[in-house]
């Protein structure tokens, strides 16, 4: 497995690389620690990090600044999701994938479980095709779909995961009517969202009806992760 040291190597000609710890010191033994996960997949991790800072500078996949506190902000948020996904969840959909968070973390993890796989949803080509390359280079679980969320699932829009994610992807009714179109009806979302949660709730509870848990988000004070089951819409 990869050193967690590995990450602050300097190489030269080319930009800054990521810094070994965030700014406050969290870092990879933090990540670990809160969250569990084997040395096998902190390597894959390490590969998928060190492919995001070869191809930033090409594509725009996450902020210059972001160095600063990607392993609570990043790498800490979406690692937290994987204790609400049971051996019995074999497939996972992740939703608006972007550069990966967390959709190709929860594939780094879940490469050690047999049968599970994560299929990523992105409608930027550019991105879609950073996704696919770090999924082929480090050997994931991974299928990578570029289309609109909106156009809902494909294949007839039958739901087939039994989880679905989303991070800071859209207010929380529009949220819902995208997770229905991924989930089984059995399944469950796990979605990230910030502060505005309850006034988010209450208007989707207006058009939908769901079983929730709302658990504390391990990377930011204010963040939460909402689990949502059993969910149907109200129209008839």
């Amino acid at each position: 497995g990869a050193d967690p040291k590995e990450s602050d190597r300097a190489e030269g000609g080319r930009g800054v690389s990521w810094p070994a710890t965030d700014e406050d010191g969290f870092g990879p033994e933090d990540v670990v620690r809160l969250t569990g996960v084997s040395r096998e997949t902190f390597g894959r991790v390490s590969g998928y990090l060190e492919l995001l800072d070869q191809w930033r500078e090409r594509i725009n996949l996450i902020g210059p600044g972001e160095g600063r506190h990607l392993w609570r902000r990043h790498v800490l948020d979406s690692a937290q999701l994987l204790k609400e996904i049971s051996s019995e969840d074999k497939s996972v959909a992740d939703l608006g994938s972007g550069a990966g968070f967390p959709g190709l973390i929860l594939g780094c993890a879940l490469a050690e479980r047999e049968g599970a796989s994560v299929t990523l949803v992105e409608k930027s080509p550019r991105k879609s095709e950073f996704l696919e390359a770090a999924s082929r280079e480090l050997k994931l679980p991974v299928k990578v779909v570029n289309l609109r969320i909106e156009d809902g699932a494909p294949e007839g829009g039958r739901p087939r995961y039994d989880v679905v994610t989303a991070r800071a992807l859209a207010p929380l009714p529009k949220l819902l009517g995208f997770a229905a179109s991924w989930l089984k009806p059995s399944g469950k979302a796990l979605l990230m969202k910030g502060r505005d949660t309850a006034a988010e709730l209450a208007e989707a509870r207006e058009a939908w009806t769901f079983d929730l848990s709302t658990l504390d988000s391990l990377s930011s004070p204010e963040g939460r992760v909402l689990k949502v089951s059993s969910l149907r819409s109200r129209r008839v």
